[in-house]
């Protein structure tokens, strides 16, 4: 059964990308900062996730 939200409880599409946004950032400069990544290999990972979900999604 679907549970309804509070109107208190939503967010906008906007929000949504701005957190995912700073929580990628985040992450990025921490890999980056404990020398586990750069954002050079990060990027290139993103650009190979991204074209095998294009793949799957025909």
């Amino acid at each position: 059964m679907e549970e309804k939200l509070y109107p208190k409880q939503t967010v906008n599409l906007r929000e949504v990308i701005i957190s995912e946004i700073i929580q990628s950032d985040a992450l990025v400069n921490l890999l980056e900062k404990k020398s586990i990544s750069s954002k050079k290999e990060l990027l290139e990972e993103m650009k190979r996730v991204q074209a095998t979900l294009k793949t799957a999604n025909g």
